[in-house]
């Protein structure tokens, strides 16, 4: 990865002509909220070098607060033959609920901790829907395309027996937050190959990485001005993806902005954040996607952090985040 970080000139600049002209977001003012909680976690920017020295289980295990809620709300399964691991989130108890299959972030590099599963029960009972949670494996233990494989792989379990656990499987929505915006963007093109793209119904991506290639990180407005000092960083960015799939930048199936032919794919809502490395990347994606033909909603938050992290939850920005999402499952879902 070293080598990449003295980019082609010409290549640079052609890129940030392309993202100058990408949507506006904000005045440059981070949210007071966020920067109390940056403050709170004593949060301290690390490069690249520093990632590469430490012990990646201070990276695959981040300190997320447990916050309880009734086991008996959540039933954990594994499926397919890899054994794959899932929650499936059910607060509501009822029957023909739509499915969420939910992908969660990390960088690729951790797992679906525990610290992450309120939220996702919260979702659950939010969007009225049953939460399937995918935890599919992590670098470096398992490189690319290990997290693709277990996470389409899943996702087609789960379109055939979602019933079984309560699901309406002809009311499929996809949910990633950012590495998992990532594999959700994948997932919806891989179903589109194999001609069952018609199951998903929607596709929300939240801080989405859809062009990891370096000269992009190094050419991207966002990526300039977000390197440091927001929870998310350039660094970071990098560390994450030559951990996951070094040498495989250029792969569709890891920049998933670099395959040609977006038509005919489920529509997607996209979320980006104004000081977030990623955010000219969820634009760029949201515009192609468009341009393709394909039904885009987007919203930029202004003054908020890579997915909108350290919002407490009665925060407008969180009300106005989940208005916005149901509003649109409402609309592709017909839901009553």
């Amino acid at each position: 990865m070293k080598r990449f970080l003295s980019v082609i000139p010409g290549i640079a600049a052609v890129l940030g002509v392309l993202y100058s002209s990408a949507q506006e977001c904000g005045n440059r003012q981070l949210n007071p909220q966020i920067a109390g909680f940056l403050k709170m976690i004593g949060y301290k920017d690390l490069a690249l070098e520093e990632l590469r020295s430490l012990p990646i289980e201070e990276i695959k295990y981040p300190k997320v607060p447990l916050t309880p809620y009734p086991k008996e709300d959540v039933k954990r399964i594994k499926v397919t033959k890899d054994s794959i691991p899932v929650l499936v989130f059910n607060p509501l108890h009822r029957e023909n609920l739509p499915v969420i299959i939910h992908y969660h972030g990390g960088g690729f590099i951790s797992p679906l901790v525990p610290g992450l599963e309120y939220s996702l029960w919260q979702d659950a009972k939010t969007y009225e829907a049953i939460v399937f949670a995918v935890d599919y494996r992590v670098a470096p233990e398992h490189k690319f395309p290990a997290a693709v494989n277990d996470s389409y792989n899943s996702f087609k379990w789960i379109a055939d027996h979602a019933g079984q656990f309560g699901g309406d499987t002809g009311r499929i929505v996809l949910m990633g937050n950012s590495a998992g915006a990532n594999l959700v963007a994948v997932i919806a093109q891989k179903a589109k190959r194999d001609n069952i793209s018609h199951k998903i119904k929607l596709q929300i991506l939240n801080g989405l990485p859809a062009d990891l290639r370096p000269q992009n990180m190094e050419a991207s407005i966002s990526y300039q001005e977000n390197a440091k000092g927001y929870f998310q960083t350039k660094a970071l960015c990098y560390f994450a993806v030559e951990t996951y799939a070094p040498g495989q930048y250029s792969n569709p199936e890891v920049s998933p902005i670099l395959t040609e032919d977006l038509s005919d794919l489920p529509p997607a809502v996209i979320i980006n954040a104004e000081f977030d490395p990623l955010r000219d990347d969820g634009f760029m994606y949201g515009s192609k996607l468009r341009k393709a033909g394909v039904k885009v909603w987007d919203k930029c938050f202004a003054g908020q952090i890579h997915c909108l992290i350290g919002l407490p939850p009665d925060a407008k920005e969180q009300n106005e985040f989940e208005s916005f999402v149901k509003t649109v499952m409402k609309e592709v879902l017909i839901l009553q």
